[in-house]
């Protein structure tokens, strides 16, 4: 999916990695040095990265310890621009204006219920997934309370995602109510705690940042057509039952060797758009109940059944049948 994190984010991770004993860039097939705030790193990449860390520590809640650990560097310019805020909700006004630097996938949005505010991510450039959004929801909780208050709880959250098999882990890292399998990614509290002050907070110091922000926002590359052409032509080939690198570089007009180049170039993996791909689809035709699991394997390209139910297993946690369940019964 489009999107990317800064490299500054992505150390959070090799950090917590090597902390743990594990050889973090031996796991995340990537050098930690080159992860600096210049550095954007595919989300696609990102979410590999996610999936080979679950795969070594078989945790499936590790996104919340990892995300426990955020400060201020790990979110360069943006650190250290809510750092020096007045109040908390100076420092989310940043947040909504500059999480391009950080974290740019689905946007930030902010809305209101009751005394409630709501902080909200949808789908529109895809779904992000169980492990990036428990990673990125720990981070944003966490943060609030290193820079206001460790008392900070929200009053509920709620995931897109599927439901796992043991809520418990979230609800007792945010410390209240967790719902799943919601139209958004949503964490709401109460508005007074827009007032409360940041620890230390730098006006001077702030105006600043803000203009370094400012210009950095401005430098981000626009959306890449290479990357749109391509989910098109992975697309066009699910279709067509031929999901290959060969044939998806034939619909692109090039050699796969110049297809496979310049993935590599952008840092990113060709099964990992695929299963992407298949993923959006899958729900798709579960989504219509008079498609059965065997059409809907063939449909995305698997010679057999147990193959699509085995992959999307992997990618939700749940059976394709299970799946299609729950979603039938939360309609």
């Amino acid at each position: 999916m489009q999107g990317h994190i800064s490299g500054t984010y992505v150390r959070l991770l090799f950090e917590w990695l090597n902390d743990k004993g594990f050889e973090a860039e031996k796991v995340l097939q990537r050098s930690c040095p080159d992860l600096d705030e210049r550095i954007r790193v595919p989300f696609d990449e990102w979410r590999a990265m996610l999936e080979r860390t679950y795969q070594v520590t078989k945790d499936p809640f590790f996104g919340l310890e990892v995300g426990s650990r955020i400060t201020p560097r790990h979110l360069g310019v943006l650190g250290y621009v809510s750092y020096s805020c007045n109040t908390l909700g100076e420092a989310l006004l940043r947040l909504q204006r500059f999480e391009d630097l950080v974290h740019a996938v689905n946007d930030m949005k902010v809305n209101f219920d009751g005394d409630l505010i709501l902080l909200q991510w949808g789908a529109e450039l895809g779904v992000t997934g169980e492990f990036a959004d428990q990673t990125a929801q720990a981070v944003l909780v966490s943060y609030i309370r290193y820079l206001i208050s460790p008392e900070f709880s929200p009053v509920w959250m709620s995931f897109i995602n599927p439901t796992p098999t043991n809520v418990k882990p979230y609800e007792d890292f945010f410390r209240c109510p967790v719902k799943f399998e919601s139209n958004f990614t949503t964490m709401a509290f109460p508005a007074m705690w827009l007032a409360k002050p940041v620890a230390k907070p730098d006006p001077v110091l702030r105006d600043i940042l803000d203009r370094q922000a400012e210009s950095l926002l401005q430098q981000l590359p626009a959306n890449d057509e290479f990357v749109d052409a391509l989910r098109q032509a992975i697309h066009a080939a699910i279709h067509a039952a031929t999901p290959s690198l060969d044939v998806v570089a034939m619909r692109m007009y090039c050699s796969p060797r110049t297809l496979q180049r310049r993935l590599d170039e952008r840092g990113l993996k060709f099964q990992v758009l695929l299963d992407d791909a298949r993923l959006q689809l899958a729900k798709r035709y579960l989504s219509k109940a008079g498609t059965s699991l065997s059409e809907i394997a063939l449909l995305l390209g698997y010679a057999e059944q147990s193959a699509f139910n085995h992959a999307f297993k992997r990618w939700t946690g749940v059976t394709p049948k299970v799946w299609r369940e729950k979603n039938a019964t939360m309609v």
